[in-house]
């Protein structure tokens, strides 16, 4: 190890061990679902709050949603967290994809409306995936905690706890949030990877030589990034997801360009009765999401010139090359207003010359859960999430 490696970990580590978990806690209020709610009541609780996960309790913890009442004699027992990604997983366990894949998109929409009306009456707790992205903590140990301690044991290296007991098949290697819960069982606070990526940002200076370090040079840039096409229907992208584990993939288009990412985040707002809109590709669900249009099949290839054989046919190929150029100059002026346009989002990507202290700078001014990294020509080669920023840190 170099002088200035040896450096950059010991200011480092200085950080991450003399801070301690009560320096990042902030007042809240903790949203919590009952076990016996429905998917329905669970959706909408998650869409009111647009928040992707919540703290499930059993007990008198009152409506989904609602925190019990203050002084209640009992608190309430938290068994584990719930999030839309279990529910979206429970939902594919309880459809036949075979079926779904044989059928065209009006049909599929008609399939998927119908088994979201009968999956939003279900029990959460009786659903088959259900997964502890969550960890849970007592609130007095926040005292002597380092922040150090809560990334490594917390969220990236979870132990089993005996709270942690919320059914389901789901098991993972890294959790996105941890509850601390009082001498009484009751939960005062929920804090998130973010939170902890917006601390250390709001104390670059003291991260060291690493901060200025190149993406490229941390490890960032692995050259192969999991992708789908504007056409594919969004819900074989949410397989797909399920099946890498992973919560995004970015859209790209022919030439490989990123135009959009889907992702978990994109789903909060969902309900059971939107669960039709699925079928949809993943351009169009995209644009219907952040209320546009997405104009990218109303262009055709270059140099494609369809023959005619008479007047009229010639007249219609005129007519259509017209709507062609207008849509792919509107197209052209997305694409040069900023990346990810097309589809109605503002995609903030940056390149692999990129340093942690830029990509930091663009999580946390835009709350983003990651950031691709992207070429000259917006072909992504790499992608940085929060998970991978907490590895790095701890690593060094």
């Amino acid at each position: 190890m170099s002088t200035g490696e040896l450096q950059e970990a010991v200011e480092l580590r200085s950080l991450l061990s003399a801070t301690q978990l009560k320096q990042v806690l902030r007042p809240q209020h903790v949203v919590n679902i009952k076990d016996s709610a429905s998917v329905d009541q669970t959706l909408r609780v998650l869409a009111a709050h647009r928040i992707l996960s919540a703290p499930v309790v059993v007990g008198n913890s009152g409506e989904a949603g609602v925190p019990p009442p203050a002084g209640a004699d009992k608190a309430p027992e938290v068994c584990g967290f719930i999030d839309i990604r279990d529910l979206l997983s429970s939902f594919l366990h309880e459809i036949d994809l075979k079926a779904l894949a044989d059928a065209k998109m009006l049909k599929r929409m008609r399939i998927l409306e119908e088994q979201g009306a009968r999956f939003a009456g279900k029990c959460i707790k009786d659903l088959r995936s259900l997964g502890s992205d969550g960890w849970f903590y007592p609130q007095h140990a926040a005292e002597s905690t380092s922040l150090r301690e809560i990334i490594h044991d917390g969220f990236l290296h979870p132990k089993e706890t005996k709270r942690s007991v919320f059914g389901g098949t789901r098991s993972r290697q890294v959790v996105h949030r941890l509850a601390l819960f009082d001498a009484e069982g009751h939960l005062s606070h929920v804090i998130s990877q973010s939170d902890v990526i917006k601390y250390l940002y709001d104390h670059i200076d003291e991260m060291g030589p690493l901060a200025e370090a190149s993406i490229t040079k941390i490890g960032f840039v692995k050259g192969q990034v999991i992708s789908v096409r504007p056409e594919t229907p969004a819900l074989d992208a949410m397989v797909l997801m399920e099946e890498k584990s992973i919560s995004a993939v970015a859209v790209v288009n022919a030439q490989g360009a990123i135009i959009g990412n889907f992702s978990i985040s994109e789903l909060r707002t969902i309900m059971a009765e939107h669960f039709g809109s699925l079928a949809l590709p993943v351009g169009e669900f995209l644009a219907l999401e952040h209320g546009t249009e997405y104009a990218g099949y109303a262009i055709p290839s270059s140099g494609s010139s369809p023959s005619s054989s008479n007047a009229a046919d010639e007249l219609k190929r005129i007519e259509d090359t017209q709507a062609h150029k207008f849509a792919s100059d509107r197209s052209m002026r997305r694409r040069e207003s900023h990346p990810g346009y097309e589809v109605g989002q503002t995609l903030i990507t940056c390149s692999p010359n990129a340093s942690l202290h830029e990509v930091l700078d663009k999580i946390v001014a835009n709350r983003l859960h990651r950031v691709y990294v992207c070429n000259e020509q917006l072909m992504p080669c790499g992608v940085v999430t929060l998970t991978d920023i907490l590895h790095k840190l701890v690593e060094a």
